[in-house]
């Protein structure tokens, strides 16, 4: 069996049903679970961990990310996301994005009526 959205091959009795989809766990994983970046709590937890642990509270894929957006002085998602399909996927990339973003490392901004993702200044 194959996955509706990624097309990766499911081994029998591990697929997931969503919308009368057959996903395979990864893909269900992202449609239960989408990146938020608007979130007080989890903002308030990020903020206050980072504070506590500083050296700890950035992963690797975060860090990459953090490299890559001050390289390039700032992505739009999809700039980003091309950079990144070395590292990790979109969904990957876009709920570290979600974390930096409630830590306060990195800002969602509109430029020219697009979204554009930086580090916070």
């Amino acid at each position: 069996m194959e996955c509706s959205k990624c097309n990766a091959s499911i081994p029998r009795g591990e697929e997931r049903e969503h919308n009368k989809e057959m996903l395979c766990e990864d893909c269900y994983i992202d449609v239960l679970s989408p990146a938020a970046f608007c979130d007080p709590w989890a903002t308030y937890n990020a903020e206050s961990f980072h504070k506590r642990n500083p050296e700890t509270a950035v992963t690797d894929s975060q860090l990459k990310i953090l490299s890559t957006l001050k390289e390039s002085g700032g992505l739009d998602p999809d700039g980003l996301a091309d950079r990144l399909t070395d590292h990790m996927s979109r969904q990957d990339g876009e709920r570290e994005c979600a974390a930096l973003h409630r830590m306060g490392k990195i800002s969602i901004e509109s430029r020219n009526g697009s979204v554009f993702i930086c580090i916070k200044q």
